[in-house]
This record gives C-alpha cells, sequence and structure tokens, in this order.
C-alpha cells in the first residue's frame, strides 16, 4: 500500500515532520511504502515544511521577539530563486507570552519581524513570502513597518515607540526613512485568515482575547486600530486577509503591496503533495486539536479535499475533537481517531504525545490489516 502522511504540527508537542515520523516508521515495518511530507498553513512548520521538502536550508538571524528581547530566529532561503520565506511567529510568536504586563498587547511589538525581512534583503531575497499565523501580537503590523524605517508621529509630531499602545496615537507618517531596497522585493502574504482588520471577524475582536486583551479593553483597542488604519491606509475599507497575525497582513499588504494567497496552498504547491495524493491509496493527516473551525481551512481538511478528487480515503489522528463528523466527512476525512486514550491533563496529553501518536498509528494498521483478511 502507497501511503502519504502529512500531519501538521501540534503545538508544544510535534512537529510536522517528528510526526510524519511517527507514521512512517508504524506503516514501513508492515511493508508499506510511505511518503512523508511536512506540512503547514503559513503558521507554525512552515519553513520546516518547505526547507525539508526543497532545497532549501535555514538562516538564522538575531533580531527583537514580541517582547523586546534579543532572540535567534530563523528564516527559509532558497539562493536558486532568491526566495526567503519567513513565520511571523518566529519573532512575534505567542510562544513568547507570558501573561505579565510586559507581553500585554499594548507593550509588544513586531518590530522583530521587520528585522526578519530585513535580513533576508541582506541575503539577496527578490521574492518574501510571510507566513501569518501563531502571531502574539496585535500592533497593525507597526512594528514591522518601523524596522523597515517608516515612523510613526503623534498629534506633536513626536516620535512614537513601535508598539500596540501607539495605534490610537498616530497622527501621521513619514516613509522618508524606508529601506529603498523593499521597492525591488516581491511580497506574498502565505494564509488561511481571511478576518478584515476591524469589526467583529477582525484583528482585536476575534483574536485579542487569546493575546491578552482583557474583555473591557476591547473597546478601546479596537478604537486605536481604526484610528491606525485611517491614518496610514487613508480609507475606512480593509481587505480579506488584512487581520491576520494581529494586522500584519493590513500593514504589508499597504506598505509592501503584499498579495495573500492561502497558506495551505503556498505549501501543496512547494512540497507536491497533490500528485502524492493522486498516486495513494492511502492519506495519514491529523493537527493537535480538531473542531469544527478547522473546517475553515485548516491543514487536514485541506488535504481532505484534495484526497476527495481522487477516490483516496483519509484518516486523520488528532490531539482532541470536537466537532460534528459527517462535516468532516463530507470534506473527504474518512475517520478521525483521537490519539489520546485516557484521561489525561493537557500537560500529560502534550508530553505524552509521540507516545500516543505512535500507539494509536498501532491499533489503526492493525485493525486495517485485519480487514484485509
Amino acid at each position: 500500500m502507497n501511503v502519504v502522511t502529512a500531519i501538521d504540527s501540534m503545538k508544544g508537542s510535534l512537529s510536522s515532520i517528528e510526526a510524519n515520523q511517527i507514521i512512517a516508521k508504524v506503516f514501513t515495518k508492515q511493508g508499506h511504502v510511505v511518503k512523508e511530507i511536512a506540512i503547514a498553513d503559513g503558521g507554525e512548520g512552515t519553513v520546516d515544511a518547505v526547507v525539508k521538502n526543497g532545497d532549501g536550508q535555514k538562516i538564522e538571524a538575531r533580531v527583537h521577539a514580541l517582547n523586546g528581547q534579543l532572540v535567534n530566529a530563523e528564516f527559509g532561503w532558497f539562493n536558486s530563486g532568491k526566495l526567503a520565506v519567513i513565520e511571523s511567529a518566529a519573532a512575534s510568536g505567542i510562544q513568547y507570552l507570558d501573561g505579565t504586563k510586559t507581553t500585554h498587547p499594548l507593550n509588544t511589538s513586531s518590530y522583530g519581524t521587520g528585522e526578519l525581512i530585513l535580513a533576508a534583503i541582506d541575503q539577496g531575497a527578490q521574492t518574501i513570502v510571510i507566513g501569518l499565523g501563531g502571531t502574539g501580537t496585535v500592533d497593525g503590523g507597526i512594528g514591522l513597518l518601523s524596522a523597515l524605517g517608516v515612523a510613526f508621529f503623534d498629534q506633536e509630531n513626536q516620535l512614537l515607540p513601535a508598539k500596540g499602545s501607539s495605534l490610537e496615537k498616530v497622527a501621521h507618517v513619514s516613509t522618508e526613512h524606508i529601506d529603498s531596497r523593499l521597492s525591488g522585493v516581491t511580497f506574498h502574504i502565505a494564509s488561511d485568515v481571511t478576518s478584515p482588520l476591524l469589526g467583529e471577524t477582525g484583528a482585536v475582536y476575534m483574536f485579542g482575547r487569546q493575546k491578552g486583551l482583557a474583555e473591557n479593553e476591547l473597546n478601546n483597542y479596537e478604537r486605536g486600530m481604526k484610528n491606525y488604519q485611517e491614518i496610514i491606509s487613508g480609507t475606512k475599507e480593509s481587505a480579506a486577509g488584512d487581520g491576520a497575525a494581529g494586522g500584519l497582513g493590513f500593514a504589508i499588504r499597504v506598505f509592501l503591496n503584499g498579495s495573500v494567497r492561502s497558506g495551505f496552498e503556498f505549501i501543496s504547491e512547494q512540497t507536491g503533495l497533490e500528485e502524492a495524493i493522486k498516486h495513494a491509496d492511502l492519506v495519514v493527516t491529523g493537527e493537535g486539536k480538531m473542531d469544527n473551525q478547522s473546517l475553515q481551512g485548516k491543514v487536514p481538511v485541506g488535504i481532505g479535499r484534495i484526497a476527495k478528487k481522487y477516490q483516496v480515503p483519509v484518516i486523520a489522528f488528532v490531539g482532541s475533537f470536537n466537532g460534528d463528523h459527517q462535516l468532516f466527512y463530507e470534506e473527504g476525512i474518512s475517520v478521525i481517531i483521537p490519539i489520546v486514550d485516557r484521561i489525561v491533563t493537557l500537560e500529560e496529553a502534550m508530553n505524552e504525545a509521540k507516545l500516543n501518536l505512535g500507539t494509536a498509528a498501532n491499533r489503526t494498521l492493525d485493525l486495517l490489516t485485519l480487514m484485509e483478511k
């Protein structure tokens, strides 16, 4: 049996590469041929996926995390095409949030993501793909743009710091010192988030709580974001995807002319996923948490839709499931298998993910083998 395994990362537990290796080890023991495809949707694991499946390498840069601390962050580099692939989460990721005042959205910044862009340009990048996912900032990209040389001023012409608290104070913007090399670079946004910048499904109301905004802070923060949008874009309108990564989608579109495309589709093309599925007898996928929100275009559903075109069955291993099985079946996922088989704490489930996935895969393969007899 020809098997394709393309499991999304299980955040804090397993990378896509690690999860695929576990599946491959189980199935190859029984003589099956397994093709491992590292996969992502523009968020965590995007750089690993494109480098693993292509001829790229990882380049390390010293940049500022969202809390201002210096950290080492990597981006993917493909010298043949002068292509750089950046994860916004590498410097501005939610993993840097610690629940303190220092990492409250008013005080965090996407400055480090802008520094990664400059590092990629220093490397010689002519095309930069920025994956928007897993960020901990809600600064509308004011940090990223500041790193690139854009200056933001208040009504008294005082230079504003590059963080969330400045959004409501922005009165005018200067691009006098923006890095001139940016005009020679083509930018693409890899994201499956279609939220606008403002409103109920925007950067603040939809994603602000998980990044540290209290319920009673949302309205004021939204007003600040609205002011920021109107000042730097000259309009009250925003496009689908502007709200991704706390507004980074908006900043990249407006200032860098970034075009938006599905993060999953980008990775799929880079990895040859559809061609591999076309010739498979079985596809294995999965993610940490699967619920009805996954139907909006998360990796397993994207894979299910491709497999359905070629009538290839799909097994999804998940850390947890809370959704309507029928809806997922209609999207091409044949069966969903939670890998946790006993009552445990979240911490235990995450720590034991490798063991649990291996156990679930072995049991599943035993069942498949039994059905073949």
